[in-house]
């Protein structure tokens, strides 16, 4: 049994974008290239002896469900077994109904151990890795070589296919909640995908990515750090079009000697920036404002947004809220916000 080959994707080119940010942000001006996919094949595999094709159940292509033909593109493996379509999971503690197990395999454990049996009864639809046992009668996609590496081949092959707007954002303090506000600031003009959870490591971030869905428009993700250089991995990764520093702070000194080494770090995630992205550096930080900016990027400084004495103050609701004075220099405007401790409060 063979799989269908599945045509490289042709470069099409979408027309100069201009892109003008407020005041801690930059702006390019560029022509930008991105791969786009067709879309996926419903014929999985001919069988050779007879011709008979195989169909994959339906699914919705909102859906965010990977075929074993995706699966076995992404990954750059051979299918070994077959199996429906499904979402995609690194851990058997947590393994739903419909997923596919991605065996990872670490320097002090393995993955493929938990292979048996007992994933039948928790919908184990298929695994993802280097081997399985004989006595495994699910789908197989077999991998060669570290599988750490193939899960990250997956989650570029689902950002190569998504052509949404991704932000991502890292800082010392503050990601989650930034990251959920301003989801639910994207929810008013479409679908939205964020980060799960604290999903905001290298395997985090590459399940993240393999979990947007085909009709999200805009990703929202989180990259996490403790050491220097995994800012730049996980923003090769992701890519994003969007690219914000929140603050720098000590929570990250136990791997570093300095907060300016910190800044360093957080800074990898402008060192590949594109025209055509978007930097968000928030003004109110030194050291984030110290950091060295791609060629070709250049400062905005056209809006200015400052907290007021205004916490605890009572909202419409009734409850606890802050309120930011903004402008620009031809309006102004105030935003209240339904949320409030003093680790929101910004001294000015």
């Amino acid at each position: 049994m063979a799989a269908i080959p599945i045509r490289p994707s042709p470069l099409l080119a979408r027309p100069p974008t201009t892109i003008i940010t407020r005041r801690n942000s930059y702006y390019f001006e560029s022509q930008r290239f991105l791969p786009i996919h067709p879309p996926p094949t419903r014929v999985l595999a001919v069988n050779l002896m007879n011709t008979c094709s195989q169909i994959a159940p339906s699914y919705s292509p909102n859906s965010p469900l990977w075929t074993v033909s995706e699966i076995a593109e992404a990954v750059n493996g051979r299918i070994v077994e077959w199996g429906p379509p499904g979402t995609i999971s690194t851990d058997t503690r947590t393994l739903e109904n419909g997923q596919w197990f991605f065996a990872i395999s670490g320097t002090s454990f393995d993955a493929h151990d938990f292979i048996t049996p007992e994933l039948y009864t928790k919908g184990c639809i298929g695994v993802i890795g280097n081997w399985v046992y004989d006595n495994w009668d699910r789908g197989f996609v077999q991998v060669e070589g570290n599988t750490l590496f193939a899960l990250e081949k997956m989650a570029i092959y689902a950002r190569n296919r998504f052509h949404g707007c991704l932000i991502g954002l890292t800082g010392s303090v503050g990601k989650t909640t930034t990251r959920t506000m301003i989801a639910l600031a994207l929810e008013t003009l479409g679908p939205v995908h964020q980060t799960h959870g604290n999903w905001n490591t290298r395997i985090g971030v590459a399940l993240s990515l393999i979990g947007i869905s085909r009709n999200v428009q805009f990703a929202v993700l989180e990259l996490g750090m403790s050491a220097e250089g995994e800012i730049l991995e996980l923003a090769r990764m992701c890519r994003p079009s969007v690219r914000v520093i929140l603050n720098v702070g000590a929570s990250h000194l136990e791997n570093f000697s300095s907060l300016e080494e910190v800044s360093m770090a957080k800074g990898e995630i402008l060192i590949e920036a594109k025209p055509g992205d978007v930097c968000v550096l928030n003004a109110d930080d030194p050291l984030v404002m110290s950091l060295p900016v791609p060629v070709g990027v250049k400062k905005g400084g056209i809006c200015d947004l400052q907290s007021r004495s205004a916490f605890g103050s009572q909202c419409m609701c009734g409850g606890s809220c802050c309120k930011f004075v903004g402008g620009f220099s031809f309006s102004s405007w105030e935003i209240l916000i339904e949320i409030y401790s003093r680790s929101h409060e910004i001294k000015t």
